[in-house]
């Protein structure tokens, strides 16, 4: 039985496509038996179970033995046989609780006592109040999970959580110990005077609900264990059936695509529509009435370009339901923070839900910050979750995985990315494929970069090869791919820059965003105006249809151009109306004309661009899906392989954000060329790790030029390359050892540490490839080796840090005379007159080269 399953699972039995396999095995019946081809059957009959442990408060008087106690009692992180850390959380002094304080002194002497490293952290006063607000509850949370990173917990530290008389304050324990890392150990020390639902905690106000029963949670729980006066009894019960949405009305049509999905042995519903939008619509409408006969309250997230858009307004619409809301918030990195995705409004629309019949749905429209951020507001609040990408890499990389989650942001400093979460699944995944053509070239590029990261690092994982090097993923072969034939849709997606990137196109974009900007500033002066006159009571007439308007922030006012009395109060309700009607028509038809723009491209650009959207999607949901189906479904450890180039890659990410900050600041434009996305700067770190494996010597000669070409072939517009970012940097009078030393400062805190011991305080973890793509390098520390983890140096990340700030890296793939050349960029000739070969040509020729090496290892028998 593999490390990572749940205890009540059954044997293995033969993974699902077994047949597909047949004449590869024949040919090498050694692979057979390997995990790669079983999966474990009853992953979806997960219990949830927590112990009560007696500890009575007479036990203080030795408070050595009453924290060993605790340790020794709550679990430990698997692969771990102690922890690194104890974080202390009490209530705020004013709450005037001896009996707390007196344990909280005991916890304080009993760690010095055994040496063990301790932090005291305390809640605010507001979370503390006997009638405390959803927004109080929420603040103190985020406040002491920030907290505990910022004093540097890990993923090995024990959150130990000191309740208090009020024992509905214990579920603070359960939400501040989901968040860090998306969960460390906790243990509750409880006065709880019964042992109440253990498995299920809810704030005093009702909002924040962790319910371990939730099938969305997979059977993940964040209270470990609890200690108290109580005799001692152990709670388990079964995980809920999983139901999400039913597609069977749209499988089988012509204009819907079904990607197949699993996570946890559970099936994730996935669907595109290539047909018109408001068909696509029509059809999402229609599968949530049929789960939701009784209605439901839908609560649309969008963030500012989508809302701009009319995508957010135009799902609220189409869905048709009596009550529901508009939330949007400010967009990109710097804004995946907790404070950008809460409201008094938000909150008391997800309550209002809750006490009637038509449930709060959460519904993401957008890219994957606000599918990440707005599914952990679902998580907190155990709402029904759904996700509309509007980008393909939310469609391909932030829906399947269960991770949702913020980033440690202080005074709009990235400080870590993605480190304050939780993991929760969405009842479906649906993507209108006419929202995808508003994507920018940065998204585009984005979603490149993630995919030469997946190339390289799985490879062809349907091949005899394939299946041994990764024989120990259960399961595997059900989604098993030759993954770099995303290389052969390169012409694809060079057409679909040109089409972003047309004039025309990015005219057209800019006229309907504009109108849009002019849309939300009506609708958040009307917002400013409600909260002033009316607040608790809904308005009728336009008010009661503008109540599904309502924002979070005025998020786009500041950007709007609008004339001096478009807005003015002294403008009647039914002018604003008229105005909104107006807007919202004219918008409609700007985008028509925009769609109409991409259908009148030749069949043959259509067809090519609808080929590499819907093969990158397929191809890197089933790469997570290879991994997440049956072996890793917490991406804990063999699924960690999908941080490669992250870690670099976050840096640099942070470091960019925080520049346009300071741009923004110093009242200097940001190009458009400048952006570098998540996925881009993954992109641009694959090349770096490839030069760092390349420096150890585990990967040379065509290896290495394999693994720099995945990136190097899709950089003919520069979507890849730094200079844009130098250029910035250069006016901003930012040197090369500034950037690298705040790239590293981000590394420092990389939401990896914790999972293994470094030798020394100047390494870091990392993942590298060795040889050739699809063959990662390993450690024979096994916590590190079960993640594809590395020691790696400092310095050697520095070395490349400092190559890239100089234009190193900045290349584009060609095909010269037979043989792949890395021409840069800094030539002139290949930017305005391109390379000497199609783009598409250099793709056959790395795949004909990368199937030559699998071939090779094939020949001299590879092993394992």
């Amino acid at each position: 039985m593999a490390l990572f399953l749940p205890k009540n699972v059954q044997p293995l039995a033969p993974a699902a496509n077994l047949d597909n396999w047949n004449d590869q095995i024949e040919i090498d019946t050694s692979i057979s038996s390997l995990d790669f081809f079983k999966k474990p059957t009853g992953m979806e009959n997960r219990n949830v179970e927590i112990k009560y442990h007696q500890l009575i408060d007479d036990a203080r008087a030795e408070p050595a033995s009453f924290v060993q106690a605790i340790l020794d009692q709550t679990p430990k992180p698997k692969g771990r046989n102690a922890f690194s850390s104890i974080h202390v959380v009490g209530p705020h002094e004013s709450v005037k609780c001896n009996e707390a304080e007196k344990t909280i002194e005991v916890l304080v002497n009993g760690a010095q006592a055994l040496k063990k490293e301790l932090h005291l952290h305390r809640l605010n006063e507001a979370g503390c109040k006997a009638n405390t607000t959803p927004m109080d509850e929420y603040n103190a949370i985020f406040e002491v999970a920030s907290s505990l990173l910022l004093s540097k917990a890990d993923r090995a530290s024990l959150l130990v959580f000191v309740g208090w008389e009020d024992s509905q304050m214990d579920s603070y324990a359960a939400f501040i110990g989901m968040l860090p890392f998306r969960g460390v150990q906790v243990a509750l020390i409880s006065r709880r005077q019964t042992y109440g639902d253990m498995l299920r905690f809810t704030t005093p106000s009702g909002t924040f609900d962790m319910d371990g029963l939730t099938a969305a949670r997979m059977g993940k729980f964040s209270v470990h264990a609890i200690f108290g006066n109580l005799p001692c009894k152990q709670a388990s019960e079964k995980v809920k059936t999983w139901l999400p949405v039913d597609i069977t009305q749209e499988q089988g049509k012509s204009d819907v695509v079904e990607i197949p999905f699993k996570i946890g042995g559970l099936t994730l519903p996935m669907l595109t529509h290539n047909g018109p939008c408001d068909d696509a619509l029509k059809a999402l409408a229609s599968l949530l009435s049929d789960k939701y006969p009784k209605g439901f309250t839908p609560i649309v997230s969008c963030g500012e370009t989508c809302d701009a858009l009319g995508y957010g307004q135009d799902m609220l619409d189409a869905l048709g339901q009596e009550d529901g809301m508009l939330f949007t918030h400010k967009s990109g990195e710097t804004y995946k923070r907790y404070d950008n995705y809460a409201t008094e409004r938000l909150f008391d629309t997800v309550n209002k839900a809750k006490s009637g019949t038509a449930p709060p749905v959460i519904i993401a429209v957008g890219g994957g910050v606000n599918g990440n951020c707005i599914g952990l507001i679902a998580a907190l609040t155990n709402a029904d979750f759904i996700e509309i990408p509007t980008t393909p890499m939310h469609y391909n990389d932030a829906v399947t995985s269960a991770k949702k989650a913020f980033s440690l942001v202080v005074n709009d400093k990235i400080l870590s990315k993605n480190i304050l979460g939780a993991f929760y699944l969405p009842q479906l995944a649906f993507c209108v494929n006419e929202w995808l053509l508003t994507i920018s070239s940065a998204n585009a590029h984005a979603t490149v970069g993630e995919a030469t990261k997946t190339m390289n690092m799985l490879g062809m994982a349907n091949s005899t090869v394939g299946a041994k090097d990764f024989h120990n993923i259960l399961g595997a072969a059900e989604f098993a791919s030759d993954f770099t034939k995303i290389l052969e849709e390169v012409e694809g997606f060079d057409n679909l820059i040109s089409f972003i990137e047309n004039p025309a196109t990015l005219r057209k974009k800019r006229n309907i965003i504009n109108i849009g900007k002019k849309i939300a500033a009506i609708r958040d002066a009307n917002l400013a105006k409600e909260n002033q006159t009316e607040k608790s009571e809904k308005s009728k007439g336009f008010g009661l249809r503008l109540g599904k308007f309502f924002a979070s922030l005025p998020s786009m006012t500041s950007l709007a151009t609008v004339d001096s009395d478009s807005g003015s109060s002294s403008e009647s309700e039914s002018d604003q109306e008229d105005d909104l009607e107006t807007l919202m028509e004219e918008r409609r038809e700007l985008m028509n004309k925009f769609r109409e723009s991409f259908y009148s491209l030749s069949s043959e650009k259509r067809k090519s661009i609808l080929s590499f959207l819907t093969t990158i999607n397929r191809e890197i949901v089933c790469a997570k899906a290879m991994f997440l189906a049956y072996s890793d479904p917490f991406e804990k450890y063999r699924a960690l392989l999908f941080e490669y180039a992250h870690t670099l890659g976050h840096g640099v990410e942070a470091f960019a954000n925080d520049l346009y900050l300071k741009a923004k600041q110093c009242g200097v434009d940001i190009p458009s060329d400048a952006v570098r996305l998540h996925g881009q700067c993954v992109g641009m770190a694959v090349l770096w790790a490839g030069e760092m494996s390349k420096n150890l010597g585990k990967l040379e000669g065509e290896g290495y030029t394999l693994h720099q070409s995945f990136p190097y072939l899709f950089n003919r517009n520069n979507g890849f390359s730094f200079r844009p970012l130098r250029d910035l940097c250069d006016e901003l009078g930012v040197e090369c050892d500034e950037f690298v030393e705040k790239v590293l400062q981000v590394v420092r805190r990389d939401n990896k540490r914790g999972y293994c011991n470094c030798s020394d305080s100047k390494k870091s973890v990392d993942q590298l490839v060795t040889c050739r793509p699809g063959k990662m390098l390993r450690s024979d520390d096994p916590n590190a080796e079960v993640r594809y983890l590395v020691e790696v140096d400092e310095d050697w990340q520095g070395d490349v840090l400092a190559k890239a700030f100089n234009g190193y890296f900045d290349k584009v793939a060609d095909l010269q005379e037979g043989e792949i050349k890395f021409l840069p960029m800094s030539q002139q000739r290949i930017r305005k007159n391109g390379c000497k070969s199609q783009s598409k040509k250099v793709a056959r020729h790395i795949r004909t080269l990368l199937m030559a090496a699998y071939q090779s290892d094939s020949d001299h028998n590879f092993n394992l």
